[in-house]
């Protein structure tokens, strides 16, 4: 039994940004990812395939390295070809840093054989924009998914990658502790969350981009209550030692989950919740984060479907 003992899924990631009104338009206007919910320093949005992903504005960005990148798929290699001429076309109109030339990855690497491109964005996060023929296999892409008239096109996140040091210390982590399925490949593995979010991890030298707690990954129980994230949490801190965890915080209420954080050996983080599965426009009027009245003032976007 892991050391979380209840059934889980990998079902989120968190970003960082400076201005998060200028973190919606990038992810909205160039990355093809919907405005799930809308709160006055963060906002949260879901691709086509569920998987969910937040920005949260900070006053100082942590620096990130390319293998911690979020992957975007488009149809074939021509749509590569062309997404990479908008994207290029708009890239000091929204501060991209860099954007590379597209080009085949060596699988040897990390398993990505895929045609594509990277991208820097403007709060110095990587993205990759590439064929639909990734390591976890091609996704869905809804021709009709929103926000239509995005650079790339509306769609799936299909995977994301982290840093390890260790990678069969990670492997173990990720089946004994987490209780997500991982597959190792020497300097690699990969996890299909349970179902959730894919994740690749990548062998690298030494972490030399510490990773902030606002920069993490979430592991979501879809029954109980606040007893067993407690009970979760116990057992965390009773086995982290064996695990290497750095840091264990208290549990807290917040953003519609009751949850813990949790550094791993590597730096990366990790939530672990209980979701309240409220409509996101009532869990933000919940959370104080918003009143009718304020969000009418605001143009706030609010989607009115369940997680």
């Amino acid at each position: 039994m892991p050391v979380l003992f209840a059934p889980t899924r990998a079902t989120h990631t968190t970003l960082e940004c400076r201005d998060i009104v200028q973190s919606i338009r990038f992810y909205r206007e160039v990355m093809g990812l919907p405005t799930l919910r809308r709160l006055k320093m963060a906002a949260i949005f879901r691709a086509s395939n569920g998987v969910i992903a937040a920005s949260v504005q900070v006053p100082r960005l942590a620096p990130q390295p390319l293998h911690n990148f979020y992957a975007r798929p488009v149809r074939d290699r021509a749509e590569v070809d062309r997404v990479h001429s908008r994207v290029l076309a708009a890239q000091t109109e929204y501060g991209m840093q860099r954007v590379t030339s597209p080009a085949i990855e060596d699988p040897a690497q990390f398993g990505v054989g895929t045609y594509g491109f990277y991208v820097l964005d403007l709060d110095g996060n990587w993205w990759r924009v590439e064929e639909n023929d990734g390591p976890f296999g091609p996704v869905d892409i809804p021709s009709d998914a929103d926000p239509a008239g995005s650079l790339v096109p509306a769609g799936p996140i299909s995977y994301v990658t982290l840093e390890s040091v260790d990678v069969a210390e990670s492997v173990r982590f990720f089946r004994e502790f987490l209780g997500l399925d991982a597959e190792s490949y020497g300097h690699y593995f990969f996890s299909r969350g349970n179902g959730g979010v894919n994740v690749i991890g990548i062998q690298a030298a030494a972490m030399d981009y510490p990773q902030p707690m606002l920069n993490h990954h979430g592991i979501t129980l879809y029954t109980g209550r606040e007893e067993l994230i407690d009970g979760l949490r116990t057992s965390a801190e009773a086995n982290a030692s064996d695990f290497g965890v750095m840091k264990i915080l208290p549990a807290t209420y917040q953003h519609g989950s009751y949850s813990f954080y949790m550094q791993d050996r590597d730096t990366n983080w990790w939530e672990i919740e209980i979701l309240e599965e409220l409509d996101p426009y009532e869990q933000t009027l919940k959370d104080g984060e918003w009143t009718p009245e304020t969000a009418a003032e605001q143009g706030a976007r609010f989607a009115r479907t369940s997680r």
